[in-house]
């Protein structure tokens, strides 16, 4: 599950948790690509926008919540959401996003 919180044009939050189940676990190519897609973010993040945001990543969990918004982080948090969406629209059964504005 992928859970986008926007305010406006700007994402404020994303969290990815759980397993895509498309296979076995450790063998399950969608949920290595949102991981993988994830942890470049986070990587990204943290050496571009690092005081930015909070980063945290634990098993079966990655959060990002944008605490000063700035080009850079929001550049860096849509990239992100397209190569997500990419992933989608070819893995639509194993792939949830929810976006909701506050």
């Amino acid at each position: 599950m992928i859970n986008i919180v926007s305010k406006g044009s700007n994402i404020a939050s994303v969290n990815i948790t759980g397993h895509a189940g498309y296979d076995e676990y450790g063998k399950d190519l969608v949920c290595a690509a949102v991981s993988t897609i994830g942890i470049g973010t986070l990587n990204a993040l943290d050496e571009l926008a690092n005081e930015s945001c909070l980063l945290t990543m634990k098993d079966n969990e990655i959060n990002i919540r944008i605490i000063k918004s700035n080009e850079i982080s929001q550049l860096i948090i849509k990239v992100m959401l397209i190569q997500l969406k990419t992933l989608y629209e070819q893995y639509k059964d194993y792939i949830e996003i929810k976006q909701t504005e506050v």
